[in-house]
Order: C-alpha cells, then sequence, then structure tokens
C-alpha cells in the first residue's frame, strides 16, 4: 500500500464512517496497516539529535479524554450541579445532586448548556453537523426516563437562548426561523414546545435586550455605520423611541440591565481607546466608567444578577489579570491559585450567590472546583490537557516591535529537555482576525501550542494587528492590511525569533484554521522565502468568493469586512481583494501545503481549499488535503480532531525534522465514537 492508500483510508470521512472500511479489514491486512502507518519517529532536526525530550504524549490525548470534565453548572436552587464529560465513548453531560453520588448522565454531543431558571430542566446548544444551524434541546432532569427533546426542530434554522426566566421553565430565545437574514425573538415552553412570538424582526434589529423576568426592554437596530439602541415607546403599543446612538465601529457590549432597566452595564469604546466596564444610562447615553486599564481592553465582566452590581473584571495584557470588587469574593479566588498566574473565571452561581463554581485556567489546562456557601473549595474535575499537565510545556508572553515601530505582543512555547537554539518553529496564527491569543490554553488554539512543543518544535502565537484585546488603534491598524502589514507582523515574529537564536531560519512552519488557515496560505504563497511548509485549516483563498457566500445571517455585519477587506460588488475593491488572495499567487515557489477542512463549513465554504488544491496541483506543487464529514469550520467531533493532529504530526516531522509518535490505535476505533 502506498502512501497516497494510506492517506485515502484515514482520511477523516473515511474515519468518521460508521459503516465504512473497518469491517471489512482483514486481521492481515490490518497487521500490514499497522506496520504501514509507522510507529514512533525520532527527530530529524540537529537542533533535536541527542536532547533528552520529554516523553511522547499520544495524540489521542490532546483531542479526547474519558476522564477529561468541565463546564460545571450549580443550578439556580443550589441542589444540584450539572457538567459536561463521557458516557462510556459518547459526550454526555451530567447531573448530580449536591452532596450525593446519583450522578446521572443525559448524552449529547453540545456546545453548551445552562440551567432553566427553575432548575427543573437543561438547555442546551446542539449543532450535530457543524453547519451553524444549532438547535435547541432540554431535557427535565426531575424525570427518571427524561430524555433531550429539540425545542427548535427546524430544517437549516439557527437558534440561540438570549435569558431564562425568573420562576419558570420557559427560555428567551432567537431564532431565524422566519427569514434566515434576522433573528426573531420567542418564549419557549421547554414543557410543551410551545413557541410565542414575543418580537419579530424588522430587518435591522442585531441584538434583542430581554430582562431576567423575560420582558423585552431594549434591542439594537442598525443603519449604515450607526447603531441604536431604542426602548419600547411609552405612549405607543409596539413602538420604539431610540435612547443611545453609537458608531458601528466601537465596540460596545451589553451586559446586563439594572432591575428597573434604566441603565445597562456594558463593555464601551465609545470616546475612548480601550475598552472600560461602564454604566451607560439608557434615558440620555451618559457612560459612568467603572473599572479600565491603560494598556489593554478589558475582556468581560460578571454581573451579579441580585445586587446588579459588578463582581469581577477580567483582562489579558500578558498573564491574566482580574479585577475583584467584592473583598471577601477576591479571597475566595485567590485562595485557588496561590499567587501564580492563572486565569479564575466564575462559571456560575445558584441564585443566593453564595456556592458558584469557578474554573482555574492555565496555558496547561483547566480546573473545575466547587466553592460552597460554607467550606474550602472542593476540585471537581479538570479537562483532559490538566491531566497530562506534568508532561507539559511552559508558555511565556513575549513583547516586540513591528517593522514600522508598532508594538506586538504574543507568546512563545518551548520544547522540554532541549537548549533554545535554532529550533525549527512553528508560527502558530489565531483565527477571526477580531480574536486574539490567550496565554490559557482553549478553544482558540485547541491546545496545539502544546501538542507542538511536545513533538520539539518551538512555538510562536503573534497577536497581529487586527488583533482584540489592544484597543481600537491596534485594531484599526488592519483596514486594507489582509496579506499587508498584517503579515508582516507575523515574518516580524519570526524574524525576532531568529535574531534571537531561537529559530532555524530555514526550518520555519506557519500553521493556522479560518483567518489564520489564511495566513497560512498567504505565507506559502506570497512569502515562501520565510517559511518551509504551511498547515492550513479551513482557510480562505479566494476573498471576494468568501464574502459572497457568506452566510445569510452576516448581512447586518458584512459591512466591517468591507471596511477591513474590501467590497466584492466593486470592480476596484475586488481587483485589490483578488491581489490579496492566496489563489491567485500559487507559483513555481510555493511552498509544500496541508490543507484541511469540514465539507459543512458555512463561514469558509469548502471550495475554499478546493480551488486552492486545484490550482497547486495544476501548478505541480506539493498538496496534502483532507476532509472531515460532520463537521464545520470548528471540529466538534474527536476523531476529526484526531486525523487533524495525526496529519500535522506526520506533515511537520516531514518538513521541519521534529519528532513523530506515529499511528495511534484509537484511529482504529474512530468509527465507534
Amino acid at each position: 500500500m502506498n502512501d497516497r492508500d494510506t492517506h485515502t483510508i484515514f482520511r477523516g470521512d473515511a474515519v468518521a464512517s460508521r459503516g465504512g472500511w473497518l469491517p471489512t479489514i482483514t486481521l492481515a491486512a490490518l497487521g500490514s496497516l499497522l506496520v504501514l502507518s509507522g510507529c514512533a519517529t525520532g527527530p530529524t532536526h540537529p537542533a533535536l539529535a541527542g536532547a533528552q525530550l520529554p516523553e511522547l504524549i499520544p495524540v489521542r490525548d490532546f483531542v479526547t479524554s474519558l476522564e477529561g470534565t468541565g463546564n460545571y453548572r450549580v443550578s439556580p436552587d443550589g441542589t444540584r450541579l450539572a457538567w459536561m464529560g463521557a458516557k462510556g465513548t459518547h459526550p454526555a453531560i451530567w447531573v448530580r445532586t449536591m452532596g450525593q453520588d446519583d450522578a446521572r448522565a443525559y448524552p449529547i454531543r453540545a456546545r453548551g448548556f445552562r440551567w432553566t431558571a427553575d432548575s427543573r430542566y437543561l438547555a442546551a446548544t446542539v449543532d450535530a453537523t457543524g453547519d451553524e444551524n444549532s438547535h435547541i434541546h432540554a431535557v427535565a432532569v426531575d424525570q427518571a426516563d427524561a430524555a433531550w427533546v429539540d425545542l427548535t426542530p427546524f430544517d437549516k434554522v439557527a437558534s440561540h437562548i438570549v435569558q431564562t426566566v425568573a420562576g419558570s421553565s420557559d427560555l428567551m430565545v432567537a431564532t431565524n426561523r422566519r427569514d434566515q437574514k434576522v433573528f426573531d425573538l420567542h418564549r419557549v415552553n421547554p414543557h410543551t414546545g410551545a413557541h410565542t412570538v414575543e418580537a419579530t424582526n424588522p430587518g435591522n434589529v442585531s441584538a434583542w435586550i430581554v430582562d431576567h423576568r423575560g420582558r423585552l426592554r431594549a434591542r439594537v437596530a442598525v443603519a449604515g455605520d450607526q447603531a441604536t439602541l431604542q426602548r419600547p415607546h411609552t405612549t405607543t403599543p409596539g413602538g420604539w423611541s431610540d435612547a443611545v446612538q453609537w458608531s458601528r465601529f466601537d465596540f460596545v457590549r451589553l451586559l446586563e440591565l439594572d432591575d428597573d432597566a434604566e441603565a445597562v452595564w456594558a463593555m464601551s469604546s465609545r470616546g475612548r481607546d480601550k475598552s472600560a466596564l461602564v454604566r451607560l444610562r439608557l434615558s440620555d447615553g451618559a457612560e459612568t466608567v467603572v473599572h479600565a486599564t491603560d494598556d489593554v481592553d478589558l475582556d468581560h465582566a460578571l454581573i451579579s444578577r441580585r445586587t446588579h452590581q459588578p463582581l469581577v473584571a477580567y483582562s489579558m495584557p500578558g498573564y491574566p489579570r482580574r479585577e475583584v470588587f467584592d473583598a471577601a469574593l477576591r479571597e475566595r479566588l485567590d485562595a485557588l491559585v496561590g499567587g501564580e498566574p492563572a486565569e479564575v473565571s466564575i462559571t456560575s452561581m445558584d441564585d443566593s450567590e453564595r456556592t458558584m463554581t469557578a474554573v482555574v485556567a492555565t496555558e496547561r489546562g483547566r480546573r473545575s472546583y466547587l466553592l460552597p456557601a460554607d467550606g474550602p473549595a472542593q476540585l471537581l474535575g479538570e479537562s483532559g490537557l490538566s491531566l497530562i499537565s506534568g508532561q507539559l510545556a511552559r508558555s511565556r508572553p513575549i513583547t516586540l516591535a513591528a517593522r514600522d515601530g508598532l508594538p506586538l505582543h504574543g507568546y512563545l512555547t518551548l520544547p522540554e529537555g532541549v537548549q533554545p537554539n535554532r529550533l525549527p518553529l512553528v508560527l502558530l496564527v489565531h483565527g477571526g482576525p477580531w480574536s486574539r491569543d490567550r496565554w490559557t490554553a482553549g478553544p482558540a488554539s485547541r491546545s496545539m501550542q502544546q501538542f507542538l512543543a511536545n513533538r520539539g518544535y518551538a512555538v510562536l502565537q503573534i497577536n497581529y494587528r487586527g488583533s482584540t484585546g489592544y484597543g481600537r488603534a491596534f485594531m484599526e491598524k488592519a483596514i486594507g492590511e489582509f496579506a499587508g502589514r498584517m503579515h508582516d507582523d507575523l515574518v516580524d515574529g519570526v524574524r525576532w525569533a531568529v535574531q534571537r537564536g531561537i529559530a532555524d531560519p530555514t526550518r520555519v512552519a506557519i500553521y493556522g484554521a479560518s483567518y489564520g488557515g489564511y495566513s497560512a496560505l498567504v505565507g506559502a504563497t506570497f512569502t515562501p522565502e520565510v517559511f518551509a511548509c504551511a498547515v492550513s485549516v479551513v482557510g480562505v483563498s479566494h476573498l471576494a468568493l468568501s464574502l459572497e457566500k457568506a452566510p445569510p445571517y452576516w448581512e447586518m455585519g458584512i459591512i466591517g469586512w468591507h471596511r477591513y477587506v474590501g467590497n466584492p460588488a466593486k470592480p476596484d475593491e475586488r481587483r485589490v481583494m483578488d491581489a490579496k488572495s492566496p489563489l491567485f499567487r500559487v507559483g513555481p515557489e510555493t511552498r509544500p501545503l496541508l490543507i484541511m477542512h469540514g465539507v459543512n463549513d458555512v463561514r469558509v465554504r469548502l471550495e475554499q481549499s478546493e480551488l486552492m488544491v486545484e490550482a497547486l496541483r495544476k501548478a505541480g506543487r506539493p498538496v496534502e488535503f483532507f476532509t472531515f464529514q460532520g463537521d464545520g469550520h470548528n471540529n466538534q467531533r474527536w476523531p476529526n480532531n484526531l486525523t487533524m493532529y495525526r496529519k500535522t504530526e506526520d506533515f511537520l516531522a516531514r518538513c521541519l525534522g521534529g519528532r513523530n509518535r506515529g499511528f495511534d490505535y484509537y484511529q482504529l476505533a474512530a468509527w465507534a465514537f
């Protein structure tokens, strides 16, 4: 069997198929397959030769864990605890009574979940196929024989929970069932499944503001480059009055209403460079700044539902930072980390706000704790990564200057057991681009930096211009800079590592997903002198076509893409977009590429990778291409992630000379999960 045959068998689409290849393989063929798939191989890069590198961690430990748990949530009445884990080989949400060993599993693959306000139901958000048409499922935890019920069983419809309703099981749900471009507001009864339309979107409402009693208190309407917070008219039924206006390019995220709905807590950058926690008065739009920092935006803030006052504000200049406004709460959270860097987040509270759950996150995983009303904190569980944290590398914040003098921030993860001298390096590029890399390991990076470091690579993450978290001016420096100064920032990061002797300039790879995948394609085509190879996951190759085929519910937000990238309907701007599209830069110098894509991706359609692969093959350039069935823009199914990691491991070992653990026996059983 040649390499091409092996790739065909272990493509994501074959692995995920339950009725596929595995039952037809004979024992002899299986033995041959294991041999041909390869065993662990040592590094070939000279900087790694003879180094005392740590034990190779199996790929499966990075992509799935039957013991790892997370997303712990205490019920509002404080009597139960729910969390995400696995039952056997399948994902599930577990529930137990506080203080008792009566845990029960409700199998489901969910993006997330929450309790209803009366603690009788769990409501889970489910994207079964990765096409982002998420459904809301509910289960009655009081019923012994309860099963999940789809509350939004509509084809090609996306729904999400806006609010739970105090004193009831009802959910306030936004759904685009009537019109795929916009979201109406429904009140949904989990017991009967009945929907009541609370508000119909006139075509320009981007958000509904609902209080904890289920009352619609405000909405955000958009027109052109302006957003307006509107309140229900006091004298005209069904009418709305303008309350506060801001630029669409300001950052304003509404958090919680005051009990009387006369003000709202918000993260806002109106009139300032950095986002701050403010109290926004609805009568005249006046803001009172409660907390701000000079160096970075505030990430988020937690507001008490009981007192309607802020509890914690979070930011991340390098290591995580938190401002806790209550002294007693500060002491409880500080006790979880003992002075070490960590992001400590309250993830749920009961109605009294005395019993809560919290997560302590570092670059090496997440631990979940119960903070009871009385007594010390109790460890509830750990993420899969945290369970192997003792074998993982350290990440540290770094700062450098771009070629035009702009300060850049990021993170460097170095492999253990080797001197950081001329190491093979992977530039790991975050998506968005309106996002950022964080010190804590999590969904944004898929913990890829730890996997790559274990294989012997130095891993560099740069928050290039356009990244969030560093203020309005920093983000707006990305306008018109796709494949321009945004990419220069990444190259400058590589040069920084080379100049310090950390990286081998001849063995640098660029890896990314979504916008990061676009960056990887740009690296392989625009700057092949910098990169030895590239890995693109769900990456954009044709900018204009990508925007033309954006999901219908992007319509109200497409103005931001037009501002930063261009409007493909305008010929002059389309020409610029084509000039910045890797598809049209494929040539004889293009570097070897590994391209992977979820077939159900609606943000960056599979066509984007297919076109790029076709162009590469026509040009005679080396490319490997794998697709993931049953997944979209972000893989949910761990067999697909297993394939993604394994293909990355093989590809980079050939390109950069790092270690390769070879075939993972979980690949044989992937069909069963």
